[in-house]
């Protein structure tokens, strides 16, 4: 599915999510703009990474941060970042990565970052409206809207068209795209066809593994209803398209030695909620058990389920996971308010999740001594109670754009004049919906983890500018780093925060360069690209093969 709405019916579509109007004559009187050459929505990494370049070259540049925290994923949890092939991470990414630092030290290496810049940052506001005349955005309209004190997003804003923010060229490095959306610029989500692309790997796969627990709230009785965290999401033919999306989650940063801050259950908790994994229990079915297919198509590996995890706190490929795999189906095009009650959703599911396995009689007591002895780490996100501020949106919105990052880029059959930057991670993708079949309970798709499918280069491939910055038809000043144009595979492999960051810092140059010029970001020379790029040490070409044996 692709959309392409006109900026009147996105921007109508997209403002009647907030209950403030739709549209922004209706709205309350906002400041006059404010003025700059280079705006940058979102202050996460790629965003950080952004503003710093477009600043390096003379640019005015402005970050607007919906929360009140810098670095996204980088600092909100994902402290050990997946570089993929080392050699592909270059620019100035690359010496800040190396830095091994824990999510503090990004965060503040972040602050720092813009301060020494001199960029301004405006927390705490997100995108309600944009301004767009002669397919240029000419301002965009913010709403004051802070994130509760478990850090959370709020379902509505605290302050109305709070903001307007006039900008030369706009850097959309949300993990939403969501100022690409309200742009009326083209976008999908969800997963393509196998043949849309010729994808060998794309589409509706078989159930990554089905569990014998019956999924009624009345045994035998579809009547009755489906069980809590179960979903009548219908399961596409094998390699057709759906709109299902990825887990999401949070990375979440335990300790086991007593010293924790507490996870308490949330005001509604419901011990119903977790019907489910009581007749696992009960019934003696291995909630645990998952698979994964790892390294090279077939190559199966099982995967071990968890709720709690030290250390990098990531998911789980099986049912028993600190998700509820589908719950997050509404979200890559949802409004702020379905947003903020996924997010709150997830978090409350592990705080239930924990209370459940700490008090439920079905629950084996392995299970229940390791969730009585769990707490949040201190010293991580202590602004936050020690839960995560960040939720780990894999994947959301994409752009379609004259380019289409697709399966062939990763088997390096892609032909490239007009890299700005190198990916390398697998194919690497995680559960899509929990579902009944056939009077059991699986858990769809999610086969793929670290799938390479290049040797040569090691799976590092190109990405084009092109893959950046919309169609001329419908913006000319705006570039995309993160929500790129890219099928869902080949989303799964790029997604990683270091390429966000390589495409950040491109971004930046190329968005300093057009305002210099007074050009469409499309018309921006590789001429005047590659040398800066290149002084940024940022790599844009395949390493030789001899460059990339294992050392």
């Amino acid at each position: 599915m692709t959309i392409a709405s006109p900026p009147r019916r996105a921007f109508l579509r997209q403002t009647a999510w907030l209950g403030v109007g739709v549209w922004a004559a209706r709205l309350p009187a906002a400041p006059a703009g404010e003025a700059f050459d280079v705006c940058v929505y979102v202050g996460n990494a790629s965003g950080v990474m952004a503003a710093c370049a477009a600043a390096k070259e003379g640019a005015k540049v402005v970050v607007v941060e919906p929360s009140r925290w810098l670095g996204g994923m980088t600092g909100g949890g994902l402290m050990h970042v997946d570089w993929g092939r080392e050699e592909a991470v270059s620019g100035s990414t690359r010496p800040i990565l190396k830095q091994g630092f824990e999510d503090p030290q990004y965060r503040a290496t972040f602050v720092k970052m813009l301060a020494d810049a001199g960029i301004p940052v405006i927390y705490d506001h997100r995108v309600s409206a944009v301004e767009k005349v002669a397919g240029r955005i000419r301002a965009i309209t913010l709403d004051r809207a802070p994130f509760d004190a478990t850090g959370c997003p709020p379902a509505q804003p605290a302050q109305a068209a709070a903001r307007v923010i006039r900008a030369q060229v706009f850097i959309d490095c949300s993990y939403e795209g969501d100022l690409l959306a309200q742009a009326g610029v083209a976008y999908t989500f969800g997963r393509e066809a196998r043949d849309t692309y010729g994808e060998s790997l794309a589409g509706a796969q078989p159930p990554m593994s089905v569990y014998a627990i019956d999924p009624y709230v009345q045994p035998g009785d579809p009547a009755s209803g489906l069980l809590p965290m179960l979903q009548p999401t219908p399961v596409a033919a094998v390699g057709a398209a759906d709109r299902l999306t990825m887990g999401y989650g949070f990375r979440w940063k335990f300790t086991f030695k007593g010293d924790g801050l507490p996870i308490d259950p949330p005001d509604d908790y419901d011990p119903k909620q977790f019907e489910l994994y009581r007749r696992a229990f009960q019934q003696g079915v291995d909630i645990l058990a998952g698979r994964v297919m790892r390294g090279k198509v077939d190559g199966w590996e099982s995967s071990g389920g968890r709720i709690f995890s030290g250390g990098a706190g990531n998911l789980a490929r099986a049912l028993f996971a600190p998700t509820n795999y589908g719950s997050n189906a509404g979200y890559p095009d949802g409004d702020y308010a379905t947003r903020a009650r996924i997010w709150k959703a997830q978090q409350d599911f592990v705080r239930g999740m924990t209370h459940f396995l700490r008090t439920d009689p079905s629950v084996p007591e392995k299970q229940r001594e390791l969730a009585r002895s769990a707490g949040l780490a201190k010293g991580i996100f202590d602004e936050t109670r020690g839960y995560p501020h960040q939720l780990y949106v894999r994947e959301a919105r994409r752009m379609v754009s004259d380019y289409v990052v697709t399966q062939k880029d990763l088997a390096g059959k892609g032909i490239l004049e007009d890299s700005v930057g190198l990916a390398s991670y697998g194919v690497d993708e995680w559960p899509y919906a929990t579902v009944p079949l056939g009077g059991k309970v699986a858990l769809m798709g999610g086969y793929y983890s670290m799938l390479y499918l290049e040797e040569e280069h090691r799976g590092i491939y190109r990405i084009p500018y092109r893959a950046i910055r919309p169609k001329q038809a419908q913006c000319t000043n705006l570039l995309v780093p993160v929500c790129v144009s890219a099928s869902h595979i080949a989303m799964t492999s790029l997604r990683m925060e270091p390429v966000w960051m390589i495409l950040g810092e491109s971004a930046g140059v190329a968005a300093a360069l057009a305002v210099r010029a007074g050009v469409a970001v499309q018309d921006v020379p590789n001429a005047e690209l590659y040398p800066k790029l290149r002084a940024l040490t940022q790599k844009v070409d395949l390493p030789k093969p001899k460059e990339t044996k294992p050392k």
